[in-house]
């Protein structure tokens, strides 16, 4: 809407539910992967699970920080430019689905 005035609290906002609905996904999928890789006496297929649920708390401390970074820019009326978080956190996705993969694989 033209005009109209600008919320700074807005943007840095939608950064942090975003950041803590993926960290939330993180947790979940890890603990499925958890629940499948239950075989007795091979506690070891549990351990992806248990690395992608870590990896969600990671997600999550990264996304305070990146809100940090957005609100602070939001309020300074520069943009909020930097894809490092983004982008680990792609490969960090990328090494989960690995990580089911071979646990669903390798589970007898």
């Amino acid at each position: 809407m033209p005009g109209a005035p600008l919320d700074p609290g807005l943007q840095p906002e939608r950064t942090r539910m975003a950041w803590s609905r993926t960290s939330l996904a993180f947790v979940a999928n890890g603990a499925l992967l958890v629940r499948a890789g239950h075989v007795p006496g091979r506690w070891w297929f549990m351990l992806p699970g248990f690395v992608v649920m870590a990896a969600g708390f990671g997600v999550y401390v990264v996304g305070l920080l990146r809100h940090r970074q957005v609100d602070h820019a939001v309020r300074g009326g520069t943009a909020a430019v930097g894809d490092r978080a983004i982008r680990a956190t792609l490969l960090t996705v990328s090494a989960a689905c690995v990580l089911a993969a071979a646990v669903l694989v390798g589970r007898p």
